[in-house]
């Protein structure tokens, strides 16, 4: 699989930029001709060396000018057709079973595509070539050598997810039958890793266990006397196993693959694993917690990805306090505790290791409220009534971390919110207007609590500390970046990635507001809009994974190479940029 840095390394020796000089340039209106006069017709064919139509594809087009997306299906001679369009950026992409999801211009399929630049009265015809998906195909067995018939198979590869690098499911997971086999469809080309689970219905459940009998049990049943205590009852199930046979993703094999490719012949058989029951009591400052607090125990570790297995089981407390999880495997978790009216919450961290995990002692403390006000700074538009805004409070979930997000709150006539059953974790403070109800020209500015803006960084809310006082500002006026890129020859470039990220290191964090990544469109322009004001680094690449951007330590990477620029606060300002070859 190919890795950042050669990745990062191939796009520095093949792109340089240089910025002209136009950066005093007033663009024109951001806001687009609105008359739906446009037509986008086109095909969509296989991405093969004779390329034939492909029929019943299902191709989608969405703009940021269209209420919503528009969709219809490719005839007989894979032929699509969007009339009464407005001038606009519109993304197009193709869906079909058994292919990949192509969004035009993308190349390779797993990147981003090409927004495609439509004048007013303008029409105009593309191609889009669909890759046929690849397929991985084999059997696997129990312990004994038979068929695990019954058992989740899929195919994952690692991908960045909230900056984090994470295992992803990828095409359409299968199911064994009565002889094992499985068949993974709709895969793109790269490098996998196959992974099965003793059964789909365990994930979010209980794990299905049996007793292990061991040699010192049949010891103990042929000789002991009855007076004797037996062994301890050991129980396991079958564990999440990777290709060729392991219970470790570092240790999976890679199985690779090419556009359209059959892989069959991946076989392996799944490994037990013990497992154990999880028990404790709940408890409030009066002694043990009522009957029916909910009880969640949340994987904290290791790549679940989207295969989740134990990563979530939930419970409740009996009328003494006590709960009890059974059949947890191995591995490191989180118990939190929550009950309502009034919220309360504990949490604790516990280690399973396949013996029995007892006496957790969870004691309930009160939640915690935020409160603060909701105000706008107009120049141009009158203020819209606080009550159409509604404010949240996300947790920013990581590897090893838990969030519950709280219920979102509308704000009062005069501005003003209250988020109760806050528990403490990591967050950013959100607002928006629900549906229907945004006005044209608000944005979201900042969202304060206390002094830091959470849009930019997240904030921490320990425990046993009232969190200071939320602001939430909206504004008539928003900042932007827009431009145009061209190659030496002044010719349109549009297979590249344009990257604009924090000249200040400590603000390329995952999920930033200030970090984006856009194609340009089809005509070389390319804009990015609602930008908070500051200082930033551009640069352009002509090899980057989607999502590789939001990593920090690849920004860092390619910052040496970026050219600084400033956006002033309002300011919609213009950038050239030009490639040269070397």
């Amino acid at each position: 699989m190919r890795t950042t840095l050669p990745a990062f390394t191939i796009a520095l020796l093949a792109v340089t930029a240089a910025v002209d000089a136009q950066s005093a340039k007033t663009p024109r209106e951001v806001r687009p001709d609105r008359a739906a006069t446009s037509t986008l017709s086109g095909t969509v064919v296989s991405d093969d060396e004779e390329a034939r139509p492909l029929r019943h594809a299902r191709v989608m087009c969405s703009a940021a000018e269209l209420a919503s997306g528009l969709t219809t299906v490719t005839d007989d001679n894979g032929r699509f057709r969007f009339e009464r369009l407005p001038a606009g950026r519109f993304t197009v992409r193709a869906v079909r079973p058994g292919w990949i999801e192509t969004v035009y211009g993308a190349r390779p399929s797993r990147r981003s595509g090409v927004p495609i630049a439509l004048a007013d009265g303008q029409s105009l015809a593309i191609v889009i070539r669909m890759p046929r998906g690849a397929v991985i195909t084999g059997t696997v067995l129990d312990l004994g050598g038979q068929p695990a018939v019954g058992a989740g198979v899929a195919a994952m590869r690692y991908a960045i997810v909230g900056g984090e690098r994470r295992l992803m499911s990828f095409g359409v997971p299968s199911v064994t039958d009565d002889r094992g086999v499985y068949r993974i469809y709709g895969l793109p080309p790269g490098d996998f890793v196959v992974a099965a689970a003793g059964s789909p219905a365990r994930a979010g459940g209980p794990a299905t266990s049996v007793r292990l009998t061991t040699d010192l049990d049949v010891h103990h049943a042929r000789t002991a006397a009855p007076q004797m205590p037996p062994p301890p009852d050991r129980h396991v199930t079958f564990a999440l196993t990777y290709f060729p046979g392991t219970t470790y993703a570092a240790q999976a094999a890679r199985v690779s693959l090419r556009a359209g490719d059959e892989r069959t012949g991946i076989d392996f058989a799944l490994q037990l694993v013990p497992v154990a029951a999880v028990d404790g009591y709940v408890s409030n400052r009066d002694g043990p917690s009522p009957a029916g607090v909910q009880v969640t125990l949340l994987a904290s570790g290791g790549d679940i990805g989207e295969f989740p297995l134990e990563s979530l089981r939930t419970t409740t407390t009996a009328a003494d306090g006590s709960f009890s999880l059974a059949g947890v495997s191995p591995g490191q978790y989180t118990l939190l505790a929550r009950a309502n009216a009034p919220v309360q919450w504990a949490s604790a961290q516990i280690a399973v290791e396949g013996d029995r995990v007892s006496g957790v002692s969870l004691s309930l403390a009160p939640a915690l409220t935020i409160t603060g006000a909701v105000r706008f700074e107009g120049e141009r538009l009158r203020p819209p009534s606080p009550t159409s805004i509604r404010v949240g409070l996300r947790p920013l979930q990581s590897r090893g971390s838990v969030g519950i997000s709280p219920p979102e709150v509308t704000a009062g006539a005069d501005g003003r919110f209250t988020i109760a059953g806050v528990t403490p974790g990591v967050y950013r403070l959100t607002a928006s207007f629900p549906g229907s109800a945004n006005p044209e020209g608000w944005s979201l500015r900042s969202a304060l609590i206390g002094r830091q803006d959470t849009l930019d960084l997240p904030v921490t809310i320990a425990p046993g500390l009232a969190p200071p006082q939320a602001s939430i500002v909206f504004a008539d006026r928003s900042s932007s970046l827009a431009g145009a890129i061209t190659l030496a020859a002044d010719h349109a470039a549009t297979d590249y990635t344009i990257v604009l990220f924090p000249a200040e290191a400590g603000l390329r964090v995952p999920e930033s507001r200030r970090t984006r990544a856009v194609r340009p469109s089809s005509d070389g322009t390319f804009a990015i809009s609602h930008l908070p004001a500051g200082d930033y680094l551009v640069t352009v690449l002509d090899d980057v994974d989607e999502g590789e951007w939001v990593d920090p330590a690849f920004l860092e990477r390619i910052a040496p190479a970026a050219i600084r620029i400033a956006i002033a606060d309002g300011e919609q300002k213009f950038q050239a940029l030009r490639i040269a070859r070397n």
